[in-house]
């Protein structure tokens, strides 16, 4: 540094009010005219084209599924509609003014499981829910701001793949989770149960669960088959939810009658999902003070509670999927803004959930992941010990995350065919996306190798070449026992409103592991090996060998291939 001023990165504390949040916006104002403009240059048509399309259909998927798990678990306080409105309005604020305009906005399991949890908050409070949620909400902008105006995203650096990993197991674990009510339609057509579900309608809505799942989990692989030629094999995998979605739907109507489906509940017209006990629906805007009922000064102050949850959800969930997308192997350019994305989520996109009536959206891991991989070039490198895909060029910019938003709005319009949907499907939708979400989880790799026995097998990870395998299953059983802890907390519901504080105290109890692990381990266990490091590692395969496979990786289909890896 030659000048009087300290070089002071995207993730370090200014000292002043607002000095992060103006050194994010000094960093990207010189880029936001070429945002818009960079995606419609010759060379990048294609591409951007390709992956509006296809990342419209994979955020649509998850919030209709979303909002079904909305429709039920808030007992119709909003849903399906809800949902897109908060997908499409969220990310088109998002992409017009943040930071980092790849993070792609939608619905998270934690922020669901929280949900349901302010929900539960309300029945125990006694407490109407639309109110209450304003205020949580309210609060939670307030909150937000105030950790964007004081330069709190630099704790980030305090947060390890330790966090990551178990966070990233915890939105797995609850999406999973979505199979329980296709196991409780068996009880409930065996035994009798609460709902009037016959054993042989139980038998269908489990094969069209299963039907979902599995032809999903087939097609999103099926590039790697010799079936077809490619571009057809591409056009399969790229839209695998949809396909199977769609077809399973298209089974599902020929016996629909015969087996007393249930389907989702979706009003034909554009209108909230809660019904009063007038029978009119909710008004669009969300009276503060109450809409049936008179809504107590102290309820105000009560939300307090369940926002500061809902601030340290989004503020780890935002910041992660930041990181992952702004990582120094993603060779991106034009910088970051944490403070800025933080910050526009507080003024702008908490504020219009709260008053409408939505259900919350942020930065998705996958989605965004996947955004950035698609809208990167790749060429092969030559190494003694084998190739390596390195990331050339990234097209930044942030027309394709608005367009991407701007056309999920307009599947508002779609209401009227969302309600043809069979629950069972969208749960197989559902269940399909927590296991594609295991993929690549550095934890669950882990445990995968409790159930190799014979060391010789292992595979070639780094940490598994320089680490005794004793200290390996340490480190991995201490992250599952935290695990373990954090989803009890979320199903628990006496406890479940402290989840997110135990989670924010993980980056504390991986301070504590300095005491049970050396910094050797650590460094193998807890951080990203290099890049030559792990190359050298794992075996390569052998591309001179492989029918239609370039060495430089140059086009979106085959961006799109190692999306599809990455998800």
């Amino acid at each position: 540094v030659t000048s009087g001023h300290k070089d002071l990165g995207p993730l370090e504390f200014t000292g002043r009010i607002g000095g992060g949040l103006r050194a994010d916006l000094k960093r990207r104002a010189p880029f936001y005219a070429s945002d818009w403009t960079d995606a419609f240059r010759p060379e990048n048509m294609q591409k951007s084209a390709s992956i509006i399309l296809y990342l419209f259909i994979a955020a649509l998927a998850p919030a209709i599924t979303f909002g079904s798990r909305f429709l039920d678990g808030t007992n119709g306080q909003f849903g399906v509609l809800e949902m897109i409105m908060s997908t499409a309005i969220s990310g088109v604020l998002f992409s017009t003014f943040s930071g980092q305009p790849l993070s792609i906005l939608g619905a998270t399991g934690p922020f669901l499981a929280y949900t349901l949890v302010v929900y539960d908050l309300g029945i125990a409070m006694k407490l109407e829910f639309m109110p209450l949620y304003f205020w949580t909400c309210m609060w939670c902008a307030f909150i937000t701001i105030c950790v964007a105006l004081f330069d709190l995203c630099a704790l980030m650096k305090h947060v390890t793949m330790f966090s990551e990993d178990i966070f990233a197991g915890l939105i797995s674990l609850i999406i999973i989770d979505g199979i329980r009510p296709i196991i409780q339609n068996f009880s409930d057509g065996w035994f009798g149960g609460t709902s009037s579900m016959s054993l042989m309608s139980a038998m269908f809505e489990a094969l069209l669960f299963f039907y979902t799942f599995g032809l999903a989990i087939y097609l999103s692989h099926f590039r790697r088959t010799p079936w077809l030629l490619r571009p057809l094999r591409n056009l399969f995998a790229n839209f695998a939810v949809t396909i199977s979605l769609v077809t399973a739907s298209a089974l599902a109507a020929i016996y629909k009658t015969e087996t007393n489906l249930r389907m989702l509940n979706v009003e034909a017209e554009l209108a909230p999902a809660l019904t009063l006990s007038t029978g009119a629906k909710r008004p669009w805007i969300v009276n503060p003070m109450g809409i049936e009922t008179e809504f107590p000064w102290w309820g105000i102050v009560f939300a307090i509670l369940p926002a500061v949850g809902f601030a340290v959800l989004g503020y780890l969930d935002q910041n992660l999927t930041s990181v992952i997308v702004n990582r120094p192997s993603n060779n991106l350019k034009k910088g970051p803004g944490y403070h800025l994305d933080l910050f526009v989520r507080g003024a702008l996109t908490l504020p219009v959930c709260a008053i409408l009536g939505l259900p919350l959206s942020v930065a998705s891991t996958v989605p965004s992941i996947t955004h950035v991989i698609s809208l990167t070039t790749y060429e092969v490198q030559q190494l003694p010990q084998g190739e390596r895909k390195v990331p050339v060029k990234v097209v930044e910019q942030r027309a394709t995350n608005f367009l991407i938003h701007v056309l999920i709005g307009c599947a508002l319009l779609l209401a009227p065919v969302l309600k043809f949907l069979p629950r069972s499907v969208l749960q197989g939708v559902f269940f399909y996306m927590g296991i594609a979400s295991l993929t690549g989880n550095n934890l669950f790799d882990r445990l995968f190798l409790w159930l190799v026995w014979e060391p010789k097998n292992y595979p070639a990870y780094t940490y598994i070449q320089k680490l005794p395998v004793k200290r390996v299953h340490l480190y991995t059983f201490v992250q599952l026992i935290c695990l373990a802890i954090l989803y009890g907390l979320k199903a628990i519901k006496e406890t479940s409103v402290v989840f997110p504080f135990f989670m924010a105290s993980l980056a504390i109890i991986r301070k504590a592991l300095r005491f049970m692990f050396t910094a050797e381990e650590l460094k193998y266990l807890d951080s990203y090996p290099d890049a030559d490091e792990e190359d050298a590692l794992e075996p390569q395969p052998d591309l001179e060998n492989l029918p239609e496979e370039p060495k430089a990786v140059e086009t979106a289909e085959k961006d799109r291939d190692i999306a599809d890896i990455a998800i």
